[in-house]
């Protein structure tokens, strides 16, 4: 078969198999971007523009989901393409009749399919990668100045796509000059320099200031690198979870902290500060981090963001399931091949793509998608695998293997996904299917709990009340829900009683809860609760141990110890309400003086306020004082 047709059928192949899976995904509804998911603020910014500062979102995929429509068919047309241009480099490599191996892999990999059929920047990667694999292989073998500017420019495309590839460029730089390449350095950081200089310029010409690409390493340096960190995505308390909280919330609690407006760059260094300075006070536990974190980059568990990868190949229909190829295959191969050309110099500069880019992702957090670029190359030199004929070249291989498919109990995602698409059914009034899908997913889910509780409070949303009632029901007779689960649960069931009359039975159930256990805010909310059941014992008890001294001392009133709903109520805010509420405890002690005080307070705080008018109204006759 001629060069050209394999490639030709090489890419066919591909396209088939993409195609497949985005035909059999593109109407499932939890892949529709809406709400707060990073693809709806991708689609939002690509059609209205990113705002005038510095880019905080990595802006080659915004300008792709602009001139494309946000077109799926064009991201498996690409990704196809990759697939051909893997496929090329690794016949450059390890020969042709090799190289098929890599196609095989490159197509049968699920989870890079998966991410090419999403609305996510990770969608351009595997052809980014390709193409600079590519680039810089030509580059390396021709020994040419065109070949390094083609490679830098591919490397700096890269980059603007997952900003984290600027550490290889700064690495591939620094390797051509030890090797005293002049010319090929200064060709490839002409190449780089040619594609990054456009999004720095409008960094500073939009928002003032020197920003290479986006503004958003220090968060997430820091959502890597600090105490609670475990190597994956976290929330960062006072930052909501989506790419415009990012945005916003970020500035708010830097500038919180410093007491100053601070630029973009300047927040970025903020949390950067942060991160090391937790890595300065703690040196071992960063190392252990970092290692860790090493280790998750090439294991085989999905670290879902946004979507779960696993849930989708293993709950949903598709072709998707049939692509089995993950890091469990693609490393210890991978390393195999690579280990035939360690004697290949040229090989090894290219190859140090693999470690660099691995320490660029294990510097931050993990996730899946942040480690497709290494699987693509690691694909590429697993056609080296026909070349193996010494035992030390597949040690390394078997070490890293084991890392690969060892167990390291991590959450792939797929319950949360599961839990998400009952959800999804209630709130469109599938009651039916979602009861049965949850029967089905209930023996193998990880957070039961959580999948009643979120269906509990989907189907009040919906309107049905009882079947929200039955699954916070569910809630508390799992023996392992979490506190803050069953707290919820037994706040919307005493809500429910108390509603429906049932004030015996919601009594019951705030007996059950244990005050001390209760954050002040959420004491406070069952003391409220606990009136309204008229249960003035379990309300002062949860009151006590609240931020609101005006509901306990409303309960205190209820329950006739005057004295002490006086000294609650003084420590109430100055307002109207609680002015009124203090003038009632000291009328029912007897103080008509500072009951008339109180009650005129109340008055003047709030004019025309008609039950303090009553009030004043009463006080003289039940003192037994002449009218006025």
């Amino acid at each position: 078969m001629s060069a050209a047709r394999a490639r030709v059928l090489v890419f066919l192949s591909a396209l088939g198999v993409k195609a497949a899976v985005w035909l059999g995904l593109r109407d499932h509804p939890l892949l529709q971007p809406a709400g707060d998911l990073d693809g709806a603020v991708y689609l939002e910014l690509a059609r209205h523009g990113a705002p005038p500062v510095a880019y905080f979102v990595s802006p080659l995929y915004l300008y792709f989901l602009k001139f494309s429509h946000g077109s799926l068919l064009l991201q498996v047309v690409l990704g196809s393409a990759a697939v051909v241009l893997l496929f090329d480099t690794a016949s450059r490599w390890f020969g042709e009749r090799a190289a098929w191996i890599t196609a095989l892999l490159a197509i049968g990999t699920g989870v890079v399919t998966f991410n090419e059929v999403t609305i996510l920047q990770s969608a351009l990667d595997p052809f980014l990668v390709a193409l600079m694999a590519w680039s810089l292989t030509r580059a390396l073998q021709r020994d040419d100045g065109r070949g390094f500017i083609a490679a830098g420019a591919a490397a700096a495309l890269f980059a603007l796509n997952r900003p984290n590839v600027l550490l290889w460029i700064a690495a591939l730089g620094a390797l051509l000059l030890m090797q005293r390449r002049w010319r090929a350095t200064l060709a490839f950081a002409a190449g780089c320099v040619l594609v990054l200089t456009p999004v720095a310029a409008r960094n500073v010409i939009v928002a003032h200031e020197l920003v290479l690409v986006s503004s958003h390493g220090g968060l997430n340096f820091y959502i890597g690198n600090n105490e609670t960190a475990d190597g994956r995505y976290h929330a960062v308390p006072g930052i909501r979870p989506t790419i415009a909280g990012q945005s916003e919330d970020t500035r708010l609690v830097a500038e919180r902290a410093t007491g100053r407006s601070m630029t973009s760059r300047e927040v970025s260094r903020w949390f950067y500060a942060r991160s090391f300075a937790w890595i300065g006070a703690h040196p071992v536990d960063a190392l252990r981090l970092f290692s860790r974190k090493l280790a998750f980059t090439i294991n085989e568990t999905d670290l879902a963001l946004n979507y779960s990868y696993d849930y989708f190949r293993r709950d949903v229909v598709s072709a998707l399931r049939f692509l089995i190829v993950g890091p469990w295959l693609l490393v210890p191969l991978g390393v195999a091949g690579a280990m035939t050309r360690v004697r290949d110099r040229g090989f090894l500069t290219w190859f140090a793509f693999v470690p660099v880019y691995a320490i660029s992702v294990a510097i931050f957090f993990v996730s899946s998608r942040y480690r497709l670029p290494l699987l693509l190359v690691l694909a590429i030199c697993a056609a080296g695998v026909v070349h193996v004929r010494r035992l030390w070249q597949i040690i390394p291989a078997l070490l890293l293997g084991a890392i690969a498919i060892f167990p390291f109990g991590l959450d792939s995602g797929r319950g949360n996904e599961q839990t998400s698409m009952v959800v999804w059914l209630i709130e469109h009034h599938r009651f039916s299917e979602a009861e049965t899908m949850m029967k089905k997913v209930e023996p193998g889910h990880d957070d039961v709990a959580r999948l009643h509780h979120r269906a509990a409070i989907a189907y009040a949303e919906a309107g049905d009340t009882n079947r929200a009632v039955a699954m916070y029901e569910q809630v508390l007779r799992d023996p392992v829900a979490q506190p803050v689960l069953r707290e919820n649960a037994i706040e919307e069931l005493v809500r429910a009683d108390t509603r429906a009359g049932r004030s015996e039975d919601a009594k019951r159930l705030l007996a059950a809860i244990e005050e001390r256990s209760l954050s002040p805010s959420r004491a406070a909310t069952f003391g409220r609760l606990a009136l309204e059941a008229r249960d003035a014992v379990d309300a002062i008890r949860f009151l006590a141990h609240s931020d609101s001294p005006y509901d306990l001392g409303v309960a205190l009133l209820a329950h006739g110890d005057n004295a002490a709903a006086i000294a609650a109520l003084r420590r109430a805010p100055h307002d109207a309400p609680s002015q009124l509420m203090l003038a009632i405890a000291y009328a029912q002690s007897g103080d008509v003086t500072e009951a008339r005080r109180s009650a005129e307070e109340a008055l003047r705080l709030r004019p025309g306020f008609m039950e303090a008018k009553r009030l004043l109204s009463r006080l003289p006759s039940q003192a037994g004082l002449p009218q006025k």
